[in-house]
């Protein structure tokens, strides 16, 4: 008898765990949570050193990768947004291949539209910039993120589903489109690849 009272003891405690868990997380894509504030360069401490690597060995990153790696930490260093993330969206949005042109336009390492370019470079460089220049690329997308983030006072989903779909489909997260939350959550996971080391260079 005692036993049949913790069996059924137990499946109650099941039901009720499960249908919390369940009423917590509705929805396949939960917010992400907001862990990429920015990096001020001049009260960061300095980084581990790197692990040393042959640079002929089989593992060993490519000379470009490690290039561009360095750009994308510098461009988030200068507009003050994390330079993970900035990564994270350059990975997601071209692999870090300068040469890519999306079949929308969106054009280089960070995807961006030259329309949208024409406009927010003198907007927010104070010059016009050339979309095929790698450097000119990463810091027009990394500038963009920047105004993205101020914009929406850091929230970083709205932040990247105006990057990715312009600010008219930014909404609360609950009312996001699905579309919008896969790529928050791709570059989020992007982002925190490199951030805990496990990127390509």
């Amino acid at each position: 008898m005692r036993s049949a009272s913790l069996t059924l003891f137990a499946l109650v405690c099941l039901a009720v765990f499960a249908v919390s868990a369940c009423a917590n997380n509705s929805s396949p894509y939960p917010q992400p949570p907001a862990g990429f504030d920015p990096i001020d360069a001049s009260s960061a401490s300095s980084p581990e050193p790197a692990p040393v690597i042959d640079p002929a060995g089989p593992s060993a990153p490519s000379l470009d990768l490690m290039i561009t790696k360095s750009m994308l930490y510098a461009a988030g260093l200068k507009h003050g947004v994390n330079p993970y993330l900035v990564m994270g969206l350059a990975w997601h949005e071209s692999g870090w291949q300068a040469s890519v042109v999306s079949s929308a336009g969106a054009v280089g390492i960070m995807q961006v539209m030259p329309a949208t370019a024409a406009v927010d470079g003198p907007a927010l460089l104070g010059r016009s910039v050339d979309l095929f220049d790698p450097g000119d690329n990463i810091e027009m997308g990394t500038a963009i993120l920047k105004h993205n983030l101020d914009h929406w006072h850091d929230d970083l989903a709205k932040a990247l589903c105006a990057y990715y779909a312009g600010g008219a489909a930014v909404t609360d997260w609950a009312g996001m489109r699905t579309d919008c939350k896969r790529y928050v959550w791709a570059v989020y996971n992007a982002a925190m690849m490199f951030k805990e080391g496990r990127g390509p260079a």
